[in-house]
């Protein structure tokens, strides 16, 4: 497994608008982004540059998931470690070739795979290991080449209209990942 960097570091908080506020007037903190849903782990995020480094504030976007349970056992305060790897397929393989458990990987956010490691592994510290999905870049273009004199009666027909883009798929959100079993928790 290559770690590639520490990619963030995770906040749970009770109000992100608040959190952010405090974080901008302190540390002049800046927002990527305005706060957004992540319906993978049924919170409300926002990620703040500080540096050359990232945190990430998250609330409960509901009653009942791990985010809100952590809140009433421990308060505000570190909630995760975020570890960047080049292939997260191959770190879960790895990882449970060596008879760590962790959860199946799940795309969070657009472009963006997560896993987590059960916490028995790791002294009890919440690891979230990231792939940053890179769009590959568009293959050059192959020089044109020069264009043929068309005929009169070419010259003068109509262009075809040009072809339909596919619609894009419905984006249809899976449920939110809960992982209560006591090996994703710090819950005895």
């Amino acid at each position: 497994m290559k770690i590639t960097r520490v990619h963030h570091l995770t906040l749970a908080v009770r109000d992100v608008d608040a959190a952010r506020h405090t974080f901008e007037q302190l540390f002049g903190a800046q927002a990527l982004g305005d706060p957004a849903s992540v319906p993978a782990f049924g919170v409300r995020a926002v990620d703040l540059a500080l540096g050359d480094s990232a945190i990430e504030l998250v609330a409960p976007a509901g009653a009942d998931n791990p985010l809100m349970r952590f809140l009433e056992r421990r308060g505000e305060g570190f909630y995760t470690l975020a570890l960047e790897v080049d292939d997260l397929d191959a770190a879960v393989a790895e990882l449970a070739a060596r008879g760590v458990r962790v959860s199946e990987p799940v795309e969070a956010m657009p472009g963006l795979r997560s896993a987590f490691v059960t916490m028995s592994a790791t002294h009890g510290l919440s690891v979230q290991l990231v792939q940053v999905l890179r769009e590959e870049p568009p293959p050059e273009p192959e020089p044109a080449p020069a264009p043929a004199r068309k005929s009169r009666a070419a010259r003068s027909a109509p262009e075809p209209p040009p072809a339909a883009e596919p619609a894009a798929p419905a984006d249809d959100a899976p449920p939110p990942l809960d992982l209560t079993p006591d090996e994703w928790s710090d819950v005895d």
